[in-house]
């Protein structure tokens, strides 16, 4: 797997400050963009905070009223930090166009704190922003209210504080790979994607006011946070920023000149099972921690059973009522379709959809095994398992790698070549996998 140096490069804070002072005066030059940060700053949470109050006073009910309070504080918060993508897609494209990006970096500035700087002016405004409008909202909603959760508060406030640094690390990575501002704002939703789906799990986290698990989702935000910002510390440089062309011709022609690259002289499949090996044991260790994992929550009833019995039903009725032969096409074509799909989210996740290839499988063995015995809950996975289980490994921990190589920016770039070589030994792993799937739901067919 590629390595990921650990050590952070060394800054000095005042040539730091300096790169954030000048980002900052741009961001506030204009008297529209300070009065549009103004509103985001009291309006919205003056906005939102009444309307709570009101239902507090016309009878909205107690719990209606606490758990509509702690929605309104993540929404206050929320829109925000919106404006930081803005700042950050705009950080080094923008300054492309305006044609001053070449001023700075012909300064004695190193390119850590050139980046260094302008993460910290996009981070000093949104948190402001977004901690300014959660002050307000909070005076203005839980005065007199009877009601402070400290601790969601709390855990909000962190995880806000790891959502932006990961939206702005991200932004920065494509300001600094685009040729133009158009192109960035194009390239944008691939990060409003994945964010969407991360604000809506922590939206039901905060409505099913748990403040652990609150917690714990601060602490996957800032692991991803510290990836990216890595990301972008290992990428940044000035000499291939200057050199980079604006407008090149032919690009479909260089995708697929790209692509015949990825592909070529790739090694054999038992070749690259022993090159993966790291990557495949974490994708192996991935099902016991799963077991163990679903285990406790169906056995300490951390997890209701009726949220997971559901999905239990719903895998069951995959697999169709009709004929022997539709049945095993049916559990062929659910198998196939979750390895195609964790493959399309590999490089958006950073290599997670690999490893939750055999974690949920192990997850919901362990749940049933909580509900029923170990004894019924393994009956159900043999004999299809002994062979769907390793060729989920297999798959898993190919597509960890290719997070792994996402992951791994250089300053002399290749960054899409690695990518894509990574992505081909998935692809012609295929020939290998679908068939064993195939053999797998014939097992589970005839002989399960």
């Amino acid at each position: 797997m590629e390595a990921i140096a650990v050590s952070w490069p060394k800054l000095e804070q005042r040539k730091v400050a300096l790169v954030a002072r000048r980002d900052l005066r741009d961001a506030v030059s204009e008297l529209r963009l300070i009065i549009a940060m103004v509103g985001l700053t009291l309006a919205i949470p003056i906005g939102v905070g009444s309307g709570v109050r009101a239902m507090a006073l016309f009878g909205g009910g107690t719990a209606v009223v606490n758990r509509l309070s702690l929605v309104g504080a993540f929404f206050v918060v929320f829109i925000p930090a919106s404006f930081s993508l803005v700042l950050a897609l705009e950080s080094f494209v923008g300054e492309r166009e305006r044609t001053t990006l070449e001023v700075l970096l012909s300064t004695p500035l190193r390119e850590a704190e050139i980046y260094a700087g302008k993460i910290a002016a996009v981070l000093c405004v949104s948190l402001t922003l977004c901690y300014g409008g959660l002050i307000v909202y909070c005076l203005i909603t839980f005065a007199g209210l009877g009601y402070f959760p400290v601790d969601i508060l709390l855990a909000l406030g962190l995880s806000t504080i790891c959502q932006v640094a990961a939206m702005v690390a991200g932004a920065v990575i494509i300001s600094l790979n685009a040729r133009t501002m158009r192109a960035a704002n194009v390239m944008a939703s691939f990060i409003i994607l994945p964010m969407s789906v991360v604000l809506q799990v922590e939206a039901a986290l905060i409505l099913l006011g748990r403040a652990e698990f609150l917690w714990c989702f601060a602490l996957l935000m800032t692991v991803l946070a510290i990836v990216l910002l890595r990301m972008g510390f290992n990428g940044f440089s000035r000499e291939a920023l200057l050199a980079r062309d604006v407008g090149l011709r032919h690009p479909l022609r260089r995708a697929i000149g790209a692509v015949r690259a990825g592909f070529a002289q790739r090694p054999g499949f038992l070749r690259l099972l022993w090159m993966r090996r790291i990557p495949m044991l974490i994708a192996a260790a991935g099902f016991p921690i799963g077991a163990l994992a679903g285990f406790l929550a169906g056995s300490t009833s951390a997890v209701p059973p009726s949220v997971v019995r559901p999905v239990l039903s719903s895998l069951v009725r995959a697999a169709g009522d009709g004929g022997a032969l539709e049945t095993a096409l049916a559990i062929f074509a659910h198998n196939l379709l979750a390895f195609l799909l964790v493959a399309v989210l590999a490089i958006l996740t950073l290599g997670l959809s690999g490893f939750l290839l055999t974690f949920v499988p192990g997850f919901l063995l362990g749940f049933a095994a909580a509900l029923s015995s170990w004894t019924i809950a393994l009956t159900g996975i043999v004999p299809n398992g002994l062979v769907e289980i390793p060729a989920a490994i297999i798959a898993g921990g190919l597509l960890i790698q290719v997070g792994a190589t996402a992951m791994h920016m250089d300053e002399r770039g290749g960054w899409s070549a690695r990518v894509l070589a990574a992505l081909a030994d998935y692809i012609r792993a295929l020939r290998w996998l679908v068939p064993a799937l195939a053999v797998a739901a014939v097992l589970e067919v005839w002989l399960g």
